[in-house]
């Protein structure tokens, strides 16, 4: 068998695994070949060299052909199941039969019919058709349970998929909330960006203006300072063409005062003229007194004439003095008001340019907007306690978020809770499905097996007892409550607990062999393992002949280490062939 399927270094429970008991103990080649013929005639050879896992096949012809099995990794080479349709353990259930497992132990013999009973309606010994539905549904009870047992995984799983989706729910109502707060942080600090940003360009902008204007003021200063020493020339102006007046008028009061002096002259020569031609007559009195006035006259009006040629003199050089004084300050105000001119255009100029580079700096839309702000004396302070209300609005709605997304991480943690719960239910409500279709197939299988192969299990266990018993039970049936049932050469129907232990040992071991026909097509071996040793020698050769007339067509492999099964062939003259090894 192990050239066939390996050996197992697993323990598998047991003290030592099968590989560590069979190793040899000295060094050398642990390995064996086997050849053999299936029912097709087709030939094989084996090689396995058990420190491997998979062994060499070869055909008739010695082409090894291993590849054209499959090969799994655990397993190894699987070529022996694909020609058979055998695995190892239905290998060891029905082809082999060893010692122990035809013993009865001390505890009772119902174990063994109960085996026999299990074959004939599962077709295995160790399944009890019975055990395994009441397993299913304790499994089905106690692993899934239904929506009303408040204790059992179906009904928990349910409700905390529930209380999960309302705590979901929750939670997810609270995602807008998220989104309205971020899009009002949005919008509030895109604000707060904008003002910011307003706010610094006014402020940049009013100092480029108070520039300009200090400068206009520095320009507009010194225009008062030309203007006022402009009006000071003008006073001086003033006072000077006043001066120049007063000369004027001087000078005419001048000529006619001289005039005065002229007019008693003039009647004095007349006064002489009249007299010296004696139109008018005079005593001497008065010819006397008008030569003296004529004296004094003319004496007076000589002295007159020179006192006013001298002032005439004097105004006229005081005159061009005054208008030289009037003609510097008239250049001087010209001057100024060139002055005040030219500062003027300067100022301006100057303005027009730092306005020109103000909007060319932050763009004409937003310098106009400036001007126009600063113009209408925008409030710098109101205008950041807004800003700053807007940040501590910010934060606010930050803390708000903050608090929103530590509620919002619970949704994810939720989500992972009621997508594990939610695939606990699918596997639940699946394995629930799966025993649900295990019990309908374990059903129909069980129908099948009695309506099928146990009638053929009973068949061939009816001729082994009628053989091993001597006719004495003549039927063997089975049913679910009493399990094996004998019947009686007079028809009368008895448990097989009655059966001696020889003879329930030799019916069990017959109803194991037989299911070798109904579990492969092929003709496989029957390999008796030291299953002899607890028979008399009556028992022996019953069930050697059982053997021979039921099963002489396959090979028929006895293995032990005494001579009883060899005397007890040759005395009831059944033809073999011994190998001592």
């Amino acid at each position: 068998m192990s050239i066939f399927y390996g050996i197992n270094k697993n323990k598998n429970g047991k003290e030592i695994s099968n590989y560590d008991k069979y190793t040899p103990w000295e060094e050398g080649e642990f390995s064996g070949k086997i050849s053999y013929t299936l029912d097709n005639q087709k030939y094989f050879e084996v090689y396995r060299n058990f420190t491997k896992r998979s062994p060499k096949l070869f055909d008739e012809c010695a082409n090894e052909i291993s590849k054209e099995y499959t090969i799994d990794k655990s397993d190894g080479n699987k070529f022996f199941y694909e020609q058979t349709k055998v695995d190892e353990d239905l290998f060891n259930m029905s082809m082999v039969v060893r010692q122990q497992e035809v013993k009865l132990d001390g505890k009772s013999q119902n174990t063994l019919i109960q085996k026999a009973s299990n074959i004939m309606l599962t077709g295995e010994d160790d399944v009890s058709y019975q055990n395994i539905v009441k397993n299913l549904n304790k499994r089905q009870v106690e692993e899934v349970g239904t929506l009303k047992s408040p204790t059992k995984p179906l009904y928990i799983t349910t409700q905390n998929i529930e209380m999960l989706k309302i705590k979901k729910t929750g939670l997810e109502e609270l995602v807008p909330k998220k989104y309205e707060v971020e899009e009002e942080i949005k919008i509030k600090q895109e604000e707060v960006n904008k003002r910011e940003k307003n706010l610094k360009i006014l402020q940049e902008v009013d100092q480029e203006l108070q520039m300009i204007n200090n400068e206009k003021n520095l320009n507009e200063e010194k225009i008062r300072m030309h203007l006022k020493a402009k009006e000071e020339l003008q006073k001086n102006k003033e006072g000077l063409e006043k001066v120049l007046r007063e000369v004027e008028e001087r000078k005419i009061k001048a000529k006619t005062n001289n005039a005065l002096y002229i007019i008693p002259l003039l009647l004095t020569i007349i006064a002489v003229a009249l007299y010296v031609i004696k139109e008018i007559e005079f005593g001497g009195i008065t010819t006397a007194i008008t030569a003296i006035l004529f004296i004094i006259i003319f004496l007076k009006n000589s002295k007159a004439k020179k006192s006013f040629k001298k002032r005439l003199e004097e105004q006229k050089t005081e005159r061009i003095d005054i208008k030289t004084k009037i003609e510097v300050v008239n250049s001087e105000i010209n001057s100024k008001d060139e002055l005040i001119r030219s500062l003027e255009e300067t100022t301006k100029i100057k303005q027009k340019i730092r306005k020109e580079q103000i909007q060319e700096k932050y763009g004409e839309e937003q310098a106009d907007k400036a001007f126009e702000a600063l113009e209408n004396s925008v409030n710098f302070i109101a205008e950041q306690n807004y800003i700053n209300e807007l940040k501590l609005s910010i934060n606010q709605d930050k803390f708000s978020k903050a608090q929103l997304d530590e509620k919002l991480e619970k949704l994810a943690e939720v989500e992972e809770k009621l997508s594990t719960n939610k695939e606990i239910l699918v596997e639940l409500l699946e394995y629930d499905e799966a025993i649900n279709i295990a019990k309908e197939a374990l059903d129909k299988a069980y129908i099948e097996m009695r309506e099928s192969i146990t009638p053929k299990f009973t068949e061939n266990l009816s001729n082994s007892i009628k053989s091993i018993t001597s006719g004495k039970y003549k039927t063997v049936k089975v049913n679910e409550e009493n399990g094996l049932i004998l019947e009686t050469e007079n028809g009368n129907y008895i448990t097989a607990s009655i059966l001696s232990q020889g003879t329930i040992d030799e019916l069990y071991l017959s109803l194991r062999i037989s299911s070798i026909n109904e579990l492969t097509p092929e003709n496989m071996p029957i390999i008796l393992d030291e299953t002899f040793a607890y028979f008399d020698k009556n028992r022996l050769q019953n069930i050697l002949k059982l053997l021979n007339s039921n099963y002489g067509n396959k090979q028929i492999v006895i293995l032990t280490c005494t001579q009883r099964e060899e005397e007890a062939l040759r005395e009831i003259n059944i033809p073999y062939n011994k190998i001592t090894l």
